[in-house]
């Protein structure tokens, strides 16, 4: 077992998460229901309408993860991996912001037909990983996203009353070492690596 005293790289703090996560030895945050990630001069965006009006998100809508906080609080931990399918971690589609309602007919403004469901569902967009980076962690399947900038999360103690979401929000440390979210693209272990962080409360 990789202990934190011996920590000096990320396989090693990718270790001690996993312990820890394995055993439960940590101290439970809430469900992290979103990821904001900063400016990175590496990172291209695509043609992706939810990109280009909302900027580098991760959304986890309707499949919120479990996260807490290492006992000493200075690790944010991923209780539980991400969705896989055929192999390769997903996440939810998104709503297209560029979609619109079709326009209502005569005939359905006044009740003569009934107006189809469908006209007023919005478009589903795919919401990729790759999308959403262009690192790689050497030698390894995680796909990196950074700079972290902020978190929002329900909290555990209020779940059962539909809080608004409180935010982390990701600093660098002293060393001017930002935070980093790694994916196993294929697994869908998720790890928070570097930086600090300041937890607010509901923003509203």
């Amino acid at each position: 077992m990789v202990t934190r005293a011996l920590m000096n790289s990320p396989a090693d703090v990718i270790a001690y998460q996993r312990e820890l996560v394995r055993t439960g030895d940590t101290l439970p945050l809430g469900r992290m229901q979103k990821i904001s990630i900063g400016p990175n001069a590496a990172y291209v965006p695509p043609a992706d309408p939810y990109i280009a009006r909302y900027g580098r998100m991760i959304e986890l809508r309707g499949r919120f993860l479990p996260i807490a906080h290492s006992r000493d609080r200075s690790m944010i931990l991923v209780m539980a991996p991400l969705p896989v399918e055929n192999g390769h971690a997903i996440l939810p589609d998104l709503p297209d912001p560029e979609w619109a309602p079709e326009l209502w007919t005569a005939e359905e403004s006044t009740g003569a037909i009934k107006r189809a469901e469908s006209k007023d569902l919005p478009r589903m967009i795919p919401q990729r990983l790759e999308d959403r980076t262009s690192e790689r962690l050497q030698g390894t399947n995680f796909l990196v996203f950074q700079p972290v900038i902020r978190l929002a999360f329900q909290p555990e103690i209020e779940r059962r009353l539909q809080a608004t979401a409180w935010t982390i929000e990701c600093l660098p440390d002293p060393g001017g070492v930002g935070t980093a979210f790694l994916v196993d693209a294929k697994t869908g272990e998720c790890f928070f690596f570097g930086g600090r962080y300041d937890i607010s409360g509901a923003r509203g």
